[in-house]
């Protein structure tokens, strides 16, 4: 049997019949599902991205079965110290570097068979998405409900990053036992 052929077969069958792309005006009950984004910090997704897409996929699945018109986006968490270490370590560009891991990661999903809107993408890189985290945070220091201060944080050398306190374990970094 060929797999990859049968495989590509059914890929390219659900792509023309847009078999996963949400009517908006739809009159079925509407679901949303959204999964935790992966970081595009690495050579690809591993085992513990596909458990948790195919748990969201049985999900999303079954409702489709239950006759709901289910939205399932994919996005990327493509700010941030695990993108920008990658880059580091390969000695390119940050944003090339995480444009080239989103490429690969949804040729990955896409083998992977998942029920994701492809249409509807988020890249928290893009500036159509980042704007809005912008927007909110100006009406929040309009309002006063944000401020600076100075203030003790948890710092790793290793990692030249400040650290959240759930990332900190017996005062070190929870990466580098050999941090303070």
């Amino acid at each position: 049997m060929e797999f990859k052929k049968i495989e590509q077969k059914w890929q390219t069958s659900w792509e023309k019949e847009k078999l996963f792309e949400v009517n908006e005006d739809s009159k079925k009950k509407k679901f949303y599902l959204l999964e935790m984004f992966p970081y595009p910090s690495g050579e690809g997704l591993h085992m513990g991205h596909a458990l948790n897409f195919v748990i969201g996929d049985v999900l999303a699945r079954k409702k489709i079965m239950d006759g709901f018109n289910v939205l399932h986006p994919m996005g990327y968490d493509a700010l941030g110290l695990p993108a920008e270490n990658a880059a580091i370590k390969a000695g390119t560009h940050p944003q090339d570097y995480t444009n080239k891991a989103i490429k690969h990661y949804i040729e990955q999903q896409k083998a992977l068979g998942i029920t994701y809107d492809w249409t509807r993408v988020v890249n928290t890189a893009d500036p159509k998405y980042y704007k809005w985290d912008q927007w909110i945070f100006l009406k929040m220091f309009e309002k006063n409900l944000v401020y600076q201060k100075e203030s003790s944080v948890n710092w790793c050398p290793k990692c030249n990053t400040v650290l959240a306190n759930e990332q900190v374990q017996n005062g070190k970094c929870w990466r580098h036992e050999d941090t303070n």
